[in-house]
């Protein structure tokens, strides 16, 4: 191992003698801007090298070298890996020659012993229990949780459907008890998952009325897989069609045997909406925790699962977390998966600032440096430092054990041959919701929409606002982009506008889904879409009357006609419609004017137009949806 070690610095040192002679030209005076730099004329590549490591070899900074990628149409970032021949390409159009280097540099298996985190040492000692609640959609999981809780969490959420993993804690008598909320749309299939993964009770909700469904099987593997004990809350025994009995015997033909069938599965008859029960099933959730107390170390570093990511505006990257192991500390360095960062605050599930997290706890934790994934693994490190290589080594190798490049991935000629597939259509999607969750459960549900001749293809997913980034990529990929709870910037809708892309964001899955599956059937109705025409910087106010204004101003996009509609927007926000009633130049009445020309004109508008509005001029036309 220590040999295959060596093998990059023997590349380095290769390279490095493989330098071009020409020497670098002194500078004359001090009005000369920078010497010239220094390129090898050969360097010798491995099979794949990333970005990072290529800037160095040809003495470039690994932003030039992205912007050299995406002019040459590869979209890649400072650890996308590229193939040789990639690589090999684009020197040769800077000059540098590239040859295939046969020695060997440190296996992935070596790289992956190098960065693996010793288990600390510590006292081991009792935790609360960490419970999951999962079940079919509408079977009433949330307002179970409601009714555990005695605090609301319905009324806010689009659809009835929780759009995020919630953690709580609760005290069942003396004993704090962790409770797991997931999302009950068969679409967040992966996020029940990574519930069952961290639980060591997972309770089933199954609605009297209405027996096992798809779903309501889901949740029985997940919690078989996780090898967690159920416990069965049959809900809505209350409604007049409640009928107890049939959903235990459909229970049973998925593989569930309740104690009153003769198995050794604990079942409580509940109903949320009512309060009824709730103390029974906490009973057994009690109950069948104490069996087997859970256990764990705890003091020392901590460790722990990544539950949930969001994207905060002012604090930026924002992970919950369920502490596994160890005491999580404000202060705190760590790592999780391919990033690192230091604990700048924890908040508890009350929403309150503290200190210190221990085994079971759920916090929110600020101060990461990038966007983790749900399901990545906290460990407390001792310094920022150790923290930070360790994640630099952990991106490296996940690029070294792609099967293909970012590059290959996302290159834009790539891109547009994926239009089709032998003798399959396919549509290509890029997806941005508000949170990791969000986005892997549209990007499995659009991927799940598959149909015998078409299917659909998410090119790229991401979490955060639609920007211009992800217009360019749609436009090279001929795609369509899909945002989650999330909003597009103004920036990127214009952008998205002048390249035909189509933007289309919904805040409820049902809605999503059936518009995509819609699409691949080819049977979405026409929409009426808005276009924008033009836009008007306010530069002077003439008039001002209840209902008409007089205003001056410069055309600063596009075009403004007298028989366009038009509205005045501020600070982002649309004040009000109304319409143009005359448009001139000078003394001349003009049908349209366009970019760069001052003009003046009188619209029809009620609210107050102020200097430094925005007038935005547009129509409406009718069109067959692209997605």
């Amino acid at each position: 191992m220590a040999a295959r070690r060596t093998g990059k610095k023997q590349l380095k040192e290769r390279n490095k003698n493989n330098k071009s002679s020409t020497p670098i030209s002194e500078p004359d005076d001090l009005d000369v801007q920078a010497a010239e730099i220094e390129r090898p004329s050969l360097v010798a590549l491995p099979d794949s090298i990333n970005v990072g490591e290529l800037a160095e070899l040809i003495a470039m900074s690994p932003t030039e070298l992205v912007g050299e990628l995406f002019n040459r149409g590869i979209v890649a970032n400072i650890n996308a890996a590229l193939d040789f021949e990639t690589a090999a390409l684009m020197l040769a159009d800077m000059d540098i020659e590239a040859e295939h280097s046969t020695e060997e540099i440190a296996s992935v298996e070596d790289v992956a012993e190098e960065i693996q985190i010793a288990e600390p040492e510590g006292e081991i000692g009792s935790r609360p229990a960490v419970v999951t609640v999962m079940g079919h959609v509408d079977h009433g999981k949330t307002t179970l949780l409601d009714a555990i809780r005695s605090s609301n969490v319905v009324d806010g959420e689009a659809g009835g459907i929780t759009q995020k993993i919630g953690a709580y804690q609760v005290d069942i008598g003396d004993v704090p008890v962790t409770f797991i909320d997931t999302p009950g749309h068969e679409a967040f299939t992966a996020m029940r998952a990574r519930g069952a993964e961290v639980t060591d009770i997972v309770v089933l909700v199954i609605a009297a009325d209405d027996g096992v469904m798809p779903q309501t099987r889901e949740a029985i593997a997940h919690a078989k897989a996780a090898e967690a004990p159920l416990v069965i809350a049959v809900n809505k025994v209350d409604v007049s069609a409640a009928n107890p009995n049939k959903a235990l015997a459909e229970l049973a033909e998925a593989g569930v045997l309740v104690e009153s069938m003769g198995g050794d599965v604990v079942s409580v008859q509940v109903s949320a909406l009512k309060g009824t029960g709730i103390d029974d099933l906490l009973e057994m959730i009690q109950l069948t925790a104490s069996l087997e107390e859970p256990k764990s170390r705890i003091d020392g570093d901590a460790r722990g699962t990544v539950i949930e990511t969001r994207l905060d505006r002012s604090q930026g990257p924002v992970a919950t977390i369920l502490v596994h192991a160890g005491a999580l500390c404000v202060g705190d360095a760590f790592v999780i998966g391919q990033q690192s960062g230091k604990v700048r605050s924890l908040t508890d599930h009350t929403g309150s600032r503290i200190k210190k997290a221990g085994p079971s706890d759920p916090v929110e934790v600020v101060g990461l440096g990038g966007m983790a994934s749900p399901g990545d693994m906290l460990a407390v490190m001792s310094t920022e430092k150790a923290a930070r290589e360790i994640a630099e080594r952990r991106a490296s190798l996940a690029a070294r054990e792609a099967d293909s490049s970012l590059a290959e991935r996302l290159g834009l000629e790539d891109l547009a041959r994926q239009l089709t597939h032998g003798q399959i259509k396919q549509l290509d999607i890029v997806v941005k919701g508000d949170t990791n969750g969000a986005v892997d459960a549209v990007s499995n549900a659009v991927k799940g929409l598959d149909l015998e001749t078409v299917h659909a293809n998410v090119v790229y997913s991401g979490v955060g606002t639609v920007t211009e980034n992800d217009v360019n990529l749609a436009t090279a990929a001929k795609a369509v982009i899909l945002g989650f709870n999330v909003k597009a910037h103004p920036s990127a809708r214009a952008l998205a506008d002048q390249n035909g892309v189509e933007i289309r964001t919904y805040s409820i899955i049902y809605e999503l889904i059936e518009e995509v599956e819609k699409a691949l059937q080819g049977q979405l109705e026409p929409d009426v879409v808005e276009i924008i025409d033009g836009r008007l910087d306010v530069r002077g106010i003439f008039r001002s009357e209840r209902a008409k204004k007089i205003i001056g101003g410069i055309v600063t996009e596009g075009k403004i006609s007298r028989s366009l509609s038009v509205r005045v927007v501020r600070e982002g926000e649309v004040l009000a419609t109304g319409s143009i009633d005359t448009l001139r130049r000078f003394s001349d009445s003009v049908p349209e004017v366009n970019a760069g020309y001052e003009c003046g004109l009188a619209i029809t508008i009620k609210p107050e137009v102020k200097v430094g509005d925005v007038v935005e001029a547009f129509h409406e036309e009718e069109r067959v949806p692209s997605i």
